[in-house]
């Protein structure tokens, strides 16, 4: 032990002689370290960490196999009061729904979850404030009741009575009667805005003029659920799915039309991501977790790669001291213990260093993803904090470091010849460590080829996340601007909606700045239209007949209101936008469709006045194509680009009012924004305002150009550290490498050698390796951009933009990181430089 304790001493000596490598290594270590632990601690949160219920393993989710649909609450109702598997049965809505929430003439969109009674019991969470679901506020025709996530309690205001309070849930009064616990979303990460009961999924539910065949029948008034129970004692997952085999008669007998003769009871894990989806998805979390942790990784290795050149280069001149240590009667064990004990202290000095980035790294990640406008509570449910797993995590990042970065040094150094090391003079000493930079080839080669990897990743994900953006898709957003309302929150009917529309639509066409105003129920870049299947010609009297032109691909189909190409800034390239009389009930069905569409109709894209079909054809009439506009690149997770078609509103209810200011400056846009709630109360004082933004705001915060743009924003900073590590690394081993040829440098411009000579002697000798490193990187590169080809939008692979870049900036840095150390060695004095001798 005492053996011990003097090299930690001796090596804490050693370490503070050479305060320019003990920065450079530190620095490294702490960016290589810092990366790894802010990336465990997303994949703890992701993997790890428990569920924010009681005793998450005894939970499982009870799905029917080979049934085409979830089970009908009746099911459920008779598996939760007799079944040999569970404890307590609870069951939820598999899908959010989507609702808009309003309370005192403020309203906003939100999910919701239709869950049982006991749903809160079941997972052992207390409210935060007031309570949940009492067992008769489940029944269809209770009071209606809320309960409220803890985000969605803060945007109200955070005020405490709020419970008891009434709100409008699609314009229907709620009475909030519990608050959820902070962080809590249910038992997936991408949890509900609130809760309610099963039995008021009648009311809210459905689209509100929808009337029932059977305003009394299950169907409608609670929805398909699935079952999650708690098992019982000593039961396992793979026995109590055995003995719910029972239940298989009982359940064909009283859901006869739902279960069938081939019905299986399976039991899963519950899903962490989200709560619809079917059995464990740790396949997929793991698929996540596995991608984080290779990038962070690929950091760690080019920061080891760095420090263990610079730990060979700087060892290099205490050959001599390792020679007399050996020839006095120390082993190489010895030797190895003590230089190993070295690098030990660098990676746990350069691991607090890294352990103080990532608490700042994870709080500006967690206070990034919290701006982000998400329609879940994705900052509380993966919020990135350190636990033990992670400092554990850090501790065996150091260990790596350690080994990766100590050990060949220390093998390498601990096989001198004792004999001609302790023969050689102070020239000699230098002559070695000029040596010791030559074979660091190969490691020189890895980490630039490495960093060669994380660039190109970054500029691949960089060029796709800028295929999102509204330059690419198509249509001009400056002075565009989106209203929603919701007038089924204020009490308006259908027939009273409409008129609010359309007095809204005068109101707000003769407000000063605006030069259109038009209405849709969905439009590209903020919902997702209906799906047109394929499109083709429709010849009369020959439905069965093959078309005379060959169908087009999928499309999207939107319904649009009268004015909207112009409030849209779309122009008609043939034809004519739609009017009021389109909207007739006895009027022709017509369509507006894309030039794609055109073009596959005719060739030569005349397609104007063509009878097309598309959707269901045996319910839906030909329509006449009236107009022909551009082609839009709506970006969406469907990678297919699906061409556009345009119907009239028809008896659709409004969603979106589309105003087109006069100007396109900012100010223009920001007066317009703050004057139009003003302007829509004049209409109607208690009238709800969901939303007031520009169309470049709304399509930004799309869920998917979110993502992807995320996702360029963490390969950046991982291209960004690599990058910096690669600089460093080669500085430092050129800096050392001139240090150690002064009085060589000395005698070349002695004997006449200018300072260009000896800056490009010294530049020369890098570029053979850098050039070696980019090549080896760039076939690295190649490959990983096909593993990654499945997560980048309207790029291919092999981009030559993204690899031009990753090389470009590679060889600038490294140009730049060997230039500086070159400068100074030609500004070497000769008489300074041969007195060094």
């Amino acid at each position: 032990m005492g053996t011990l304790w003097q090299d930690v001493r001796y090596a804490g000596r050693m370490l503070r002689k050479s305060p320019g490598f003990l920065a450079i290594a530190l620095i490294t270590l702490a960016v290589g370290i810092g990366a790894n632990t802010i990336m465990f601690s997303a994949v703890n949160a992701l993997l790890f960490r428990p569920a924010q219920v009681k005793d998450p393993e005894q939970l499982a989710l009870c799905e029917a196999r080979n049934i085409a649909r979830a089970f009908p609450y009746s099911a459920y109702v008779d598996m939760r009061d007799d079944n040999p598997a569970f404890t307590d049965l609870m069951a939820h809505d598999p899908a959010l729904k989507f609702v808009t929430l309003g309370r005192e003439d403020i309203a906003r969109h939100a999910s919701a979850m239709f869950v049982s009674a006991n749903y809160f019991s079941v997972l052992g969470v207390a409210p935060a404030h007031g309570r949940t679901f009492l067992p008769e506020e489940e029944r269809q025709g209770a009071e209606p009741v809320v309960v409220l996530s803890h985000r969605t309690w803060q945007r109200q205001g955070a005020d405490p009575g709020l419970v008891g309070a009434q709100v409008t849930i699609n314009g229907r009064f709620f009475r909030v009667v519990g608050i959820a616990p902070e962080r809590f979303t249910g038992t997936a990460f991408l949890g509900p805005d609130l809760w309610l009961p099963l039995g008021s999924y009648g009311l809210v539910g459905h689209v509100p003029w929808e009337k029932p065949d059977n305003p009394a029948s299950e169907s409608w008034n609670y929805p398909a659920v699935a079952p999650v129970g708690r098992l019982r004692s000593g039961l396992t997952m793979s026995t109590a799915q055995a003995r719910l085999q029972s239940l298989a008669p009982r359940l064909k007998e009283r859901c006869p039309t739902w279960w069938t003769a081939n019905g299986l009871l399976c039991l899963s894990h519950l899903p962490k991501l989200i709560p619809h989806h079917r059995g464990d998805d740790w396949n997929a979390r793991g698929g996540i977790s596995l991608f984080l942790m290779s990038i962070s990784a690929v950091v760690l290795l080019i920061a080891c790669l760095n420090l263990a050149n610079m730990t060979i280069v700087q060892g290099a001149a205490r050959h001599r001291e390792i020679a007399i240590r050996l020839a006095i009667g120390g082993g190489r064990l010895r030797i190895v213990q003590q230089l190993l004990i070295e690098s030990l202290e660098l990676a746990i000095l350069g691991g607090a260093l890294g352990l103080v980035l990532a608490f700042w790294g994870t709080r500006l990640v967690n206070v990034w993803v919290g701006s982000l406008k998400l329609p879940f509570d994705l900052a509380g449910s993966l919020r990135i904090d350190l636990d033990v797993r992670v400092l554990a995590a850090t501790l065996g990042f150091c260990v790596v470091a350690t080994v990766l970065s100590g050990l060949r040094p220390a093998l390498q150094l601990s096989r001198r010849d004792v004999v001609s090391d302790l023969k050689e003079s102070d020239s000699g000493v230098l002559r070695s460590a000029r040596r010791a930079c030559r074979p660091r080839s190969l490691s020189v080669i890895c980490q630039i080829a490495l960093s060669v990897v994380l660039v190109m990743g970054a500029a691949l994900f960089t060029r796709s996340a800028l295929q999102t953006g509204p330059a690419h898709s198509g249509l001009c957003f400056d002075g565009k601007l989106l209203v929603e309302v919701d007038p089924l929150v204020a009490g308006f009917d259908r027939a009273g909606s409409q008129q609010v529309y359309e007095a809204l639509t005068e109101r707000l066409r003769a407000m000063p700045g605006v030069q259109t105003v038009s209405l849709s129920y969905s439009f590209p870049f903020a919902e997702e239209g209906e799906s047109g299947g394929s499109v083709k010609e429709y010849a009369p009297g020959g439905e069965d007949d093959a078309s005379r032109s060959p169908p087009a691909n999928e499309v999207m189909v939107y319904r649009v209101g009268v004015d909207y190409f112009e409030s849209m800034g779309m122009p008609l390239l043939q034809g004519r936008s739609f009017d009021r009389l389109d909207n007739a009930r006895d009027a022709e069905p017509v369509a507006v469709i894309d030039d794609r569409i055109a073009r596959k109709l005719r060739p030569d894209g005349n397609a104007l006045g063509c009878l097309i079909q598309f959707g269901a054809r045996s319910f839906s009439p030909p329509c006449r194509v009236v107009g022909i506009v551009p082609h839009l690149q709506i970006v969406s997770n469907n990678k297919a680009d699906q061409a556009q078609i345009y119907v009239p509103l028809w008896s659709r209810l409004p969603v979106f009012i589309h105003l087109r200011t006069a100007g396109t400056s900012s100010a223009t846009e920001s007066a317009l924004l703050r004057q139009i709630p003003a302007e829509i109360h004049k209409v109607d004082s208690h009238l709800p305002v969901v939303s007031v933004t520009t169309l470049a705001d709304r399509y930004r915060n799309n869920p998917f150009v979110s993502a992807t743009r995320m996702g360029a924003r963490l390969a950046i900073g991982f291209g960004a550290m690599a990058l910096f590590l690669a600089s460093l690394g080669i500085y430092a081993v050129k800096g050392y490498m001139v240090a150690s040829r002064t009085s060589e440098i000395g005698i070349r411009k002695a004997l006449g050698a200018t300072p260009r000579d000896v800056l490009g002697m010294v530049l020369r000798e890098g570029m053979v390796l850098t050039l070696a490193g980019l090549f080896v990187g760039l076939l690295l590169g190649l490959a990983a951009a096909r593993l990654i080809a499945s997560l980048l939008y309207g790029i291919r692979p092999i981009d030559p933009v993204s690899i031009v870049v990753a090389v470009a900036l590679l060889g600038v840095a490294s140009l730049l990181a060997g230039y500086i150390p070159a400068r100074r060695a030609a500004r070497v004095d000769p008489m300074v430089a041969l007195r060094c001798e």
